[in-house]
């Protein structure tokens, strides 16, 4: 049988000293409590029938203390609290902290076949990808922008809010990081870092035109995708 999970990194309260937060970079913490507890409700609900397990892995000290979202947790879902994560480059690079998470959780993440992340300040409309996920485990994401174009100068990139990966090119991708040093990524997004990886490796994946849920970025309107 394939052994999958479903993989949650939070930073359900920020320290409101570090840099991404004086670059007002980040929501704050009333707000991300609230976009998280709404997203990990959705995100439960929908699978919480599924043969599947499901972590939170938190590198904040939002679990240090009671709350609303901890007593649901704790009394009404099966899902295991990971806490004292290490956060040491996350405050100044997001991709780089979500590098330390997944390299915390190695030996958890090493359990399985197939690893669904997703990042519960998301808030899913249905479960259109992880059920598409579950008629067939595979390595899928959600295209962002388009590959390098000489006419708008952009490039391609993989949204990284959801997405599922064979547990095998995850560990080698963050083990690849994790011997340059975590910080020779702090200048740059961890959605064309992945992109350029799986590239770079001729990785197979697949491809879903959409993922039907809302994003809620720092300061601007929320965006469907």
């Amino acid at each position: 049988m394939t052994k999958i999970c479903i993989f949650m990194p939070t930073t359900i309260t920020v320290d409101e000293t570090c840099y991404l937060y004086k670059q007002n970079q980040l929501t704050s913490n009333k707000m991300r409590e609230n976009q998280y507890t709404e997203g990990i409700i959705k995100m439960y609900e929908l699978n919480k029938e599924k043969n599947i397990d499901i972590y939170i892995s938190d590198n904040s000290s939002f679990f240090n203390n009671n709350s609303k979202l901890k007593d649901y947790l704790l009394n009404n879902t099966k899902i295991h609290i990971i806490t004292n994560v290490p956060n040491l480059y996350g405050k100044y690079n997001k991709g780089c902290g979500l590098i330390e998470n997944w390299l915390y959780n190695n030996n958890i993440l090493s359990n399985y076949d197939y690893i669904i992340h997703f990042e519960p300040r998301l808030l899913l409309q249905s479960n259109l990808f992880i059920d598409n996920f579950m008629l067939n485990p595979r390595t899928i994401f959600n295209i962002g922008g388009g590959y390098f174009n000489k006419d708008n100068n952009s490039y391609i990139h993989y949204n990284t809010g959801l997405f599922s990966i064979k547990t095998d090119v995850l560990l080698q991708f963050i083990n690849l990081i994790n011997s340059n040093g975590i910080n020779s990524i702090i200048r740059q997004s961890i959605e064309y870092v992945i992109f350029d990886f799986i590239k770079a490796n001729n990785i197979s994946i697949d491809l879903i035109e959409k993922l039907d849920l809302w994003w809620f970025p720092t300061n601007l309107e929320k965006m469907y995708f």
